[in-house]
């Protein structure tokens, strides 16, 4: 052991208090030496360790009747979809990366995330992304938006990975602070899951991939670089786990991401209950004159840390060179307690990993939190009067561009069930035929006004659409994106959606898989550091069984009925119409009820069972107006619908309280479908029935639905 003193003014100037020294060394039984205090630094760290956050999450649900691995019990969470088939997805995460250099930022999101699946045994299949930016008129927005999206777009290809859709968003909160979030997914079967494998001592530890460099060593901000992906070696790198998987030769697989090789083999050591020792001069590097924690931090892209058995090296090796990777042993499980790492055959380092890793002996943060008070409802309604010319909201709300984005990604399909769409993305990936079904939710204005209800509208929105789809949801994922933890309001706006995620979560069965979660997101305005909104982005899992019960939102046949499931409210709170008309944007959060929501989903379970309805959407972001051109627009069909007397007009079209979904039912089917919601108990309303072609509101028209159309499809052009 190399005998180096170091003291608790460096310790201090490493982000370690005088108590987490002392800790330190009562532990090691000795003073650590600085390459083991470095260490110790950046594990404790709040991007590694989630030392705020940990406990927090620790108390969301993760346990479920189809639930394999959830979250913090693997790198990706793990579903059952039945027949002996697993879907392994993830989301994750790479903010203030996608600020500085957004394409790469974007890329290396994408292979972090794919490696997690491999981790695991599955191959990266389908990706959806959830992106914020600022201002949409901003140069600096436009840059940020391309660079991300082709990013994103470049490195998935290369994966050959299916892009199913996702959500864009724009508000000034995220001027100089993007959000990138993306959720990767994939299918394997139930016998090849690389997880909870035995490690046991004699078994080797190996590094395959990229050499490694200097890339993203946290607490060295003079020589921080971005980390940048490579995603040709990440393919091959994939192929060939993938290849050794199916020869039962891999026995665990750790992805190589926040504090490189220290947090792997840490990993490793803590879940196994063993030692590891690891050898630093047979890591390949790709560059001279690196510093040992260089090495052993390092966030080099489209690396792995696995361990195998003594048998199965020479297959190993033959595999990787085959593909022109490298891969070297470097290192083996001991009977030992502690992680050594030695150099030149001396140790230079030697930890017990439970110290590292939080959940087990890494301190966490007790930050100071309150209670949220919302402010009292306002009735806007009796504020602001009702517009006098509903042309000119309607021209102002079709160029919002918050209510642009998602339309224009599909316009036009074929009248084939696969291809035509709906309200969660729909993906057929496992050999069985059987349809899964995604979505991303995550709207930050009900986040900031209330982040209790926030979050469970998040959640209860996501549901909704997988339901409207023909779906059953199963489980989800979470990134959780929020300002400074130092600040007591943000921490507070956190625990809030801690606990509303909790809530919503165990309501609809729907338990959390795995997750991240992003802090200090925020930025310098007039010397002061101000945060983003609250943004927690749900992704949700469904599975669709039989297939045929796949539900577009489209409207299919003129003269088909419309009718509204669930009630119309006089609520415009936290609306997009509050905002772009009447400039009131962080006001309030629309109608709902968690009761009523189960029961709709209830209800449309049962009409879809049935076959009683041929589409249905869920009621959001811009109220009804856009639930029905979103549904108009892909075969061109129009509209005529009345509003109830009781309802301001302006609050039937463009209010978006919750639990209502529109849906469209044949003349044929009318009576039947009646007679259910009846029986149901849950309330209804005739709309009006599918045009030609015309939009008509109250025996006005407004328009063609083709000149809605047309500009949308020029808005996505420019």
């Amino acid at each position: 052991m190399i005998k180096q003193e170091v003291s608790i003014q460096l310790a201090e100037d490493l982000g370690i208090s005088q108590e987490g020294f002392e800790r330190i060394s009562k532990n090691l039984g000795r003073l650590p030496n600085l390459l083991e205090l470095q260490i110790y630094s950046v594990m404790w760290s709040e991007n590694v360790s989630y030392k705020s956050s940990f406990n927090w999450i620790s108390s969301l649900p993760n346990k479920g009747m189809n639930i394999i691995s959830g979250a913090r019990q693997s790198n990706a969470g793990v579903v059952d979809i039945g027949d002996d088939e697993y879907c392994v997805f993830k989301m994750g995460t790479h903010n203030h990366p996608c600020g500085i250099d957004p394409y790469h930022g974007a890329a290396t999101c994408v292979g972090d995330v794919c490696r997690d699946l491999v981790s695991v045994g599955a191959k990266p299949a389908l990706i959806l992304n959830s992106l914020r930016f600022g201002e949409a008129s901003l140069d600096r927005t436009k840059w940020l938006m391309d660079e991300v999206i082709k990013g994103i777009h470049d490195y998935s290809s290369v994966l050959y990975m299916e892009n199913i859709g996702g959500d864009v968003c724009f508000n000034t909160c995220y001027d100089t602070n993007p959000i990138v979030n993306v959720m990767v997914a994939g299918v394997v079967p139930k016998n090849k899951l690389l997880l909870n494998r035995k490690v046991l001592p004699g078994q080797l530890v190996l590094i395959a991939g990229n050499a490694t460099s200097a890339e993203g060593v946290y607490g060295q901000d003079d020589d921080f670089t971005i980390p940048k992906g490579n995603p040709s070696i990440a393919s091959s790198l994939i192929d060939c786990i993938l290849q050794l998987n199916d020869e039962n030769a891999i026995v665990r697989i750790e992805n190589l991401d926040m504090a490189g090789i220290v947090n792997a083999v840490a990993s490793i050591s803590v879940h196994a209950a063993t030692g590891v020792d690891i050898d630093l001069n047979q890591i390949p590097l790709s560059q001279a004159g690196l510093g040992l924690e260089q090495v052993l931090l390092s966030r080099t892209q489209e690396r792995i840390v696995f361990v195998i058995d003594k048998d199965k090296q020479e297959m190993v090796f033959n595999t990787f060179e085959k593909a022109n990777i490298l891969c070297n042993k470097i290192g083996e499980i001991t009977n030992g307690k502690t992680i050594r790492f030695s150099e030149a055959s001396s140790i230079i380092a030697e930890l017990n990993a439970n110290d590292l890793v939080m959940g087990y002996g890494a301190p966490p943060a007790n930050r100071k939190h309150h209670p949220i008070q919302t402010e009292k409802e306002i009735d806007f309604l009796e504020l602001i009067p009702e517009p006098d010319n509903y042309w000119k909201v309607i021209n102002e709300m079709v160029n919002n561009p918050n209510l642009i984005v998602k339309e224009f990604l599909q316009l036009s399909f074929e009248e084939d069930t696969n291809k035509s769409p709906s309200d969660a993305q729909i993906a057929t990936m496992n050999s069985n035929g059987k349809a899964l079904c995604f979505t991303l939710s995550g709207n930050s204005v009900y986040a900031f006004n209330n982040p209790n209800l926030g979050a469970q509208i998040n959640i209860a929105r996501a549901v909704r659409r997988i339901v409207c789809s023909g779906g059953k949801p199963l489980a989800l994922n979470d990134c959780l994106n929020f300002g400074s933890p130092f600040d007591e309001h943000v921490f507070s706006q956190f625990v809030e959606t801690i606990k509303g995620i909790s809530n919503a979560s165990e309501f609809f069965d729907t338990p959390v898989v795995a997750g991240n979660v992003s802090f200090f997101n925020e930025s310098s305005v007039l010397g002061k550091r101000v945060a983003i909104h609250p943004t927690p982005i749900i992704g949700m899992l469904g599975v669709i069984k039989p297939e045929t019960n796949h539900m577009s939102y489209m409207y299919r046949n003129k003269g088909d009925m419309i009718f509204l499931i669930g009630e119309s409210r006089n609520d415009i709170s936290g609306s997009e119409y509050l905002c772009s008309i009447h400039k009131k944007c962080n006001a309030g959060v629309p109608y709902f009820n968690l009761d009523e929501e189960k029961a709709i989903n209830k209800v449309l379970t049962d009409l879809i069972e049935a076959k009683l309805i041929s589409s249905a959407h869920s009621v959001e972001r811009g109220g009804l107006f856009f639930n029905l051109i979103e549904s108009s627009m892909p075969l061109g069909l129009g509209f005529d619908v009345t509003s109830p007397a009781e309802i301001r007009k302006d609050a039937f079209l463009f209010g978006e309280a919750q639990g209502r979904v529109v849906v469209s039912v044949s003349m044929e089917d009318e009576d039947d479908f009646v007679d259910m919601m009846m029986e149901s108990g849950v309330s209804f309303s005739t709309l009006g029935h599918v045009t030609k072609g015309e939009l008509r509101i109250d025996d006005i028209s407004y328009g063609s639905v083709v000149e809605y159309k047309k500009g949308y499809q020029q808005k996505a052009i420019k």
